[in-house]
């Protein structure tokens, strides 16, 4: 009897609770509503910032210490200075979940260029780095419904991903208009959802989501041109302890277009299984039974403390 793929019902747009949404800026708890930035921000202006999302499950961050390290990375490979450092930062993180009084929550923390200095566009002038960071209600990007369709996806061939050259993946960007074009490309095709090779030509990752593809009884992820994601580092950890093999490598068009499973990963679903590749069922067209193996054992876990480390416990 095939598993039956377990997702949270309560974490819909309707039961979410919008106004207990909260801010940090400018070293300030507000409401989300309230919090504002220059509009001549260069992260704004030119995308010069770096951030990263980390989400809490049942009053306590999943795998904080992880989103961290990329965090202070990024910012190291970036050249940006936060004006808080990471226990400084964590117990603001903590703070701001804990007054919002939400258990379950999109934490979105970020630190931009700031302002430039007026008549000059020497970065080493801007020393004023701006930090700040909101908490909004867990959606769950892919309902109940949605997740046991599946999505359908695209390969578009036209619109490759931004070499890793010019901007690193790893240091995690605002960069965004390679994955807008070739959305739209998916959309107007009647798609859901693109997914981006490299300049190589292998596969990259779709926007916002790596991909893994059930490969020859072997799961495996791209390695090149992509942000190795945190939920993505989840899943086949999940899967080496469940005895699935699971590995980074080149993924190839031509092996995805084979695999008899596909799912996507992000913070806001844990993964999204994939159903459709370029208007053809993947494996029988429903998420497959690894897919959704590793998806309930991803809740059960989390639900049991995995990995979890409680707001309360970081003031």
């Amino acid at each position: 009897m095939r598993e039956e793929l377990r997702v949270p019902t309560h974490l819909t747009p309707d039961k979410a609770d919008f106004s207990k949404a909260m801010a940090w800026i400018e070293g300030e708890f507000v409401p989300l509503d309230q919090a504002r930035i220059p509009v001549r921000d260069l992260g704004l202006m030119y995308a010069d910032m770096t951030y990263d999302v980390v989400h809490t499950w049942r009053g306590g961050f999943f795998r904080l210490e992880d989103h961290l390290d990329r965090f202070f990375a990024s910012c190291a490979g970036l050249r940006l200075n936060p004006p808080l450092d990471r226990p400084a930062l964590a117990r603001m993180l903590a703070e701001l979940v804990l007054r919002s009084g939400l258990p379950d929550t999109l934490v979105y923390f970020a630190c931009t260029r700031g302002t430039a200095v007026p008549g000059t566009r020497d970065l080493a002038r801007h020393l004023h780095h701006r930090l700040f960071a909101t908490v909004t209600p867990l959606i769950l990007r892919g309902q109940p419904e949605e997740m046991r369709r599946g999505l359908h996806a695209a390969l578009i061939r036209g619109v490759p991903r931004i070499a890793a050259a010019s901007v690193n993946p790893e240091w995690k960007n605002t960069h965004w208009g390679d994955f807008h074009r070739a959305g739209w490309a998916a959309k107007e095709a009647g798609h859901d959802v693109a997914v981006l090779l490299g300049p190589d030509g292998a596969v990259a990752e779709a926007p916002g989501f790596n991909i893994v593809a059930l490969v020859d009884g072997e799961l495996l992820s791209p390695e090149g041109n992509v942000l190795r994601g945190v939920s993505c580092r989840t899943m086949l950890e999940i899967a080496a302890d469940l005895g699935i093999p699971a590995r980074y490598g080149a993924l190839m068009p031509e092996d995805l277009a084979r695999a008899s499973e596909i799912f996507l990963t992000a913070t806001s679903c844990g993964l999204f299984p994939v159903t459709r590749l370029d208007g053809a069922p993947v494996g029988d067209g429903q998420p497959g039974p690894v897919t959704t193996r590793l998806l309930n054992t991803y809740y059960d876990r989390k639900n049991a403390g995995w990995k979890i480390t409680p707001a309360e416990s970081i003031r």
